[in-house]
Formats: structure tokens, C-alpha cells, sequence
């Protein structure tokens, strides 16, 4: 497995967890303001990881031309 490989693994386990988080949030599981708050910060950060993976891509294929 290539580093590219790692990465868009773990890209895609990061997406699967924010579709987790917003189907929870969808199907009325959360309970009070503070855990939907919880939920939307994980989210982002999940997000933001995401993006963090695509610059090192693009990195990583600018290197190799």
C-alpha cells in the first residue's frame, strides 16, 4: 500500500464518521444542545482533516511530476 493509498483510506473512514455524525443528528438521537454542539465540532474537525489530506495529496503529486 502507497502512502497515496494510506491517505485516501483514511480519508474515506473520515467521511464515513461525519455520515455517522449527521445520520445520528438526522434520526433525533441527540438528546441536548451540548452533544449537538459536540457532534457539529467533531464534524468540522473530520472536515478539516479531510482537507488536510487533499493538500498533502496535491503535494505528493506535484513531487511526483
Amino acid at each position: 500500500m502507497t502512502t497515496s493509498d494510506l491517505l485516501l483510506q483514511i480519508k474515506k473512514n473520515l467521511k464515513e464518521k461525519r455520515l455517522e455524525i449527521a445520520d445520528s443528528m438526522v434520526q433525533g438521537r441527540i438528546s441536548d444542545f451540548g452533544t449537538y454542539q459536540k457532534n457539529v465540532g467533531i464534524a468540522e474537525g473530520l472536515e478539516q482533516a479531510s482537507e488536510i489530506i487533499n493538500e498533502t495529496l496535491n503535494r505528493i503529486n506535484e513531487e511526483d511530476e
